[in-house]
This record gives structure tokens, sequence and C-alpha cells, in this order.
């Protein structure tokens, strides 16, 4: 057995949870540069963070709040991309007559745009955009995140792939705008990942 992954087995310490879209064209440790052991993984259709509900039993948000509680990840990476499939087949109109589950999820769950958004915010963006920046509202919504932000136990990222030029580009809350994450910044980004392991987070 290789020794990264024989180490990652015995001592599982994941960086961050990394949330994207279940495409197959997106692989997490090829954006990342991580070794088997250091992301946790959640995967869905079009990247979907439901609003936080405490009577749902939602398998992503149990996953979320594992990661949090119980792997105390410090960075959650919340990863879009263009030419979504998923997104595109769930926002036909008519909605594909094969889909009626998915499209249910999507509709009650996922692409609800918040009414009191400013329009700086998702004015001018691309659909898969302003479907990520509502995910990443989304994620706002859950009690296991909202105190760890509060207590800076917890960063989020909101990054967008491009499947056509592998170029990352990462949500800049400060400038509401997306910029390249260029090999500087995606270093920098590593080394954040990589002091935070050995702290984490609290329970909370």
């Amino acid at each position: 057995m290789p020794f990264s992954v024989q180490h990652a087995a015995a001592r599982p310490a994941p960086r961050a949870l990394f949330l994207t879209c279940s495409d197959s064209r997106v692989v997490p440790t090829l954006l990342t540069g991580t070794a088997p052991g250091e992301l946790h993984e959640l995967r869905t259709a079009a990247h979907v963070v439901p609003r936080y509900r405490p009577d749902a039993q939602c398998p992503i948000a149990a996953t979320l709040e594992f990661a949090l509680g119980a792997l105390r990840v410090p960075d959650v990476i919340l990863c879009g991309h263009t030419d979504c499939a998923a997104l595109s087949a769930l926002r036909a109109d008519p909605a594909p007559p094969e889909l009626p589950l998915a499209r249910n999820w999507f509709t009650r769950a996922a692409h609800q745009p918040d009414p009191d958004a400013r329009p700086t915010v998702t004015g001018g963006r691309t659909p898969e955009e302003r479907h990520l920046l509502t995910q990443l509202h989304h994620l706002r919504t859950y009690p296991c995140v909202t105190r760890r932000l509060a207590t800076r136990r917890l960063r989020l990222h909101a990054w967008h792939y491009d499947d056509r030029t592998a170029e990352l580009r990462t949500w800049d809350a400060t400038a509401r705008a997306f910029r390249p994450l260029d090999a500087a910044a995606a270093q920098f980004a590593q080394a954040r990942l990589t002091s935070a392991r050995g702290g984490g987070c609290g329970p909370g």
C-alpha cells in the first residue's frame, strides 16, 4: 500500500471540506494538489446547498455538520464550474420529464436567490456565478457555520472553475468580484490550509 494512502487510512485529518458538483470534469484533488486524506469531499448535482432547516433530514447538512463538528476542518471550499450539465438540465423549460425528483430538489432547495440581495452582488454575473453565490449564501444559514465564522474558526471560500481553460477564480467579498486564483494566491491558500491543519475548529 502506498505510504500516503496508508497514512490517510490510519489518521484522517482533512485540511478542508471541498463542496462541489458531481460533474466528472471537476476533480478536487487535481484542483488543489492535495493527497489522499487531505480533503473531505461533498459532491452534489450542481453543487447544491439547501438552506438550513432544523427539521430536515438532509445528507448535505449532516455531512457539513460532521466535517465541522467531528473533523474540525478550518476551511470550506465551495467550487462551481462552467458548462454545468446539471444546472442546464434543471433550468430547462419545460423541465426534462425524466428528472422529476432532481427538478423538485433543485427548485425547492437550491437556486432560490435572496430577494433582498443587492444588485451589485449578482448583477452582470453568469448563471453559474449567480448560482455559486446563492449556495454560498445558503452555507451561511447553518448554525454550525455561523458559530465558527463568528469566532474565526472557519473560513469560507467560493471558487469558480473554467472547464475549458482550467482557470480557477475566487470570490473576493471586499471587491465584490471574482479574481483569478493565480499561482501566488494558490500557494498562499495552500499555506493557510497547511498552517491551520494542526489547530482546527473546536466543538460548537
